[in-house]
């Protein structure tokens, strides 16, 4: 009888571990949607491409209207609120464009919400800019409290840099 249950340990131990791997696997997916950036702030750096360096400070104040920040780079100090559209490519992945006023250029991001890595082109008249770059999430500080909060895996990541 000894035997039989000594037996049993190692299954039921696996068992065990492979339901708590498949467990923190689904955890780690996280259905982002546009809806869930209002009222944050995206701090962005251009790591790679032609603005190597630039980082800006995004705030998504609604649906439709999100104000930008040039914190370093040829822009910085500059300030526009600008319409946005937001679409959403993929669980973790949401693609943003807007038209700049203060550059006269149209930018598209994409924005990897899981490797908190974005992606960008800026398209301007003669030429366009392919960037990449990496971002991380905060509440917004000029905006009242709207109670909303990002899923908890964009809570932990928004920490680290």
């Amino acid at each position: 009888m000894a035997g039989v249950v000594m037996r049993k340990i190692p299954i039921l131990l696996f068992f065990v571990f492979f339901v708590q791997i498949t467990a923190c696997g689904m955890a780690q997916q996280v259905d982002i949607q546009p809806e869930d950036l209002v009222g944050k702030t995206l701090k962005e750096t251009w790591r790679r491409g032609s603005f190597v360096g630039a980082s800006y400070k995004t705030c998504i104040l609604s649906p439709t209207t999100m104000r930008w920040y040039a914190l370093t780079g040829n822009l910085k100090g500059k300030s526009e609120e600008v319409k946005y559209a937001c679409t959403k490519v993929g669980r973790e992945i949401l693609q943003v464009s807007w038209r700049e006023k203060t550059t006269g250029s149209q930018a598209v991001v994409t924005y990897n919400f899981k490797t908190m890595t974005m992606f960008g082109v800026i398209v301007e008249k003669e030429r366009d800019f392919l960037l990449q770059g990496t971002f991380t999430i905060e509440k917004s500080k000029d905006m009242s409290d709207d109670g909303k909060e990002l899923p908890e895996l964009f809570k932990k990541e928004a920490t680290t840099e």
